[in-house]
C-alpha cells in the first residue's frame, strides 16, 4: 500500500505539470522544497527524477540511472551523471516526501476553498432570505395600516 501511495503522489505531481495528453513537461516542474532543499541537486534534475519515477516506476533506480546517462540535457552535468543507484534512490525518497507534502497542502487549500465557497453561498442565501422576510414584513405592515373608510383592513388578493 505504501508503494501505491507513492505512485499516486508522483502521478498527481506529474499530472499538474503535464502539457497536452502525452508530453511530460519536466522542464516547467517546480518544487516547494521547504527544509529539504540540498545543495547537490538542481530543480531541473529533481524534476527529471520525478518524471523518470513516473515513467519507470518507483524503485527502478538502475533504469533511472541509465536514463540520466542517456539524457542529452545532462551531457555536461558530471555530478548528476555519476550518481549510482543508491544515491539516486536516496534523492528520490527525499523528493517523494516533498511531493507528499505538496499534495497535502494542495488538498488542504482545495478543502478550504470549498468550505469558504459553501459559507459564502449560505451567507448569500441567508441574506437573501432575510431580505425577503424584511420585504414581506414591510408589506404586511403597510397592508395592515391601510384602512378603508369603514374601519376594516383592505384585503389584497
Amino acid at each position: 500500500t505504501k508503494l501505491r501511495q507513492i505512485r499516486d503522489a508522483i502521478t498527481k505531481k506529474v499530472e499538474r505539470h503535464r502539457k497536452g495528453s502525452d508530453v511530460l513537461s519536466w522542464q516547467t516542474m517546480t518544487f516547494n522544497y521547504g527544509p529539504y532543499k540540498g545543495r547537490a541537486y538542481t530543480e531541473e534534475e529533481d524534476a527529471f527524477l520525478v518524471c523518470m519515477m513516473y515513467r519507470h516506476g518507483y524503485a527502478s533506480w538502475e533504469r533511472i540511472r541509465m536514463e540520466i546517462r542517456k539524457a542529452w540535457q545532462f551531457r555536461f552535468d558530471w555530478f548528476f551523471k555519476s550518481r549510482n543507484a543508491v544515491e539516486i534512490q536516496k534523492r528520490c525518497e527525499v523528493l517523494v516526501k516533498i511531493i507528499e507534502r505538496e499534495n497535502e497542502e494542495s488538498q488542504r487549500k482545495i478543502a478550504e476553498k470549498a468550505a469558504n465557497e459553501l459559507r459564502e453561498s449560505q451567507a448569500a442565501r441567508d441574506g437573501f432570505a432575510g431580505e425577503q422576510e424584511e420585504k414581506q414584513g414591510f408589506q404586511n405592515k403597510t397592508l395592515a395600516s391601510t384602512e378603508n373608510p369603514g374601519g376594516g383592513v383592505i384585503s389584497v388578493s
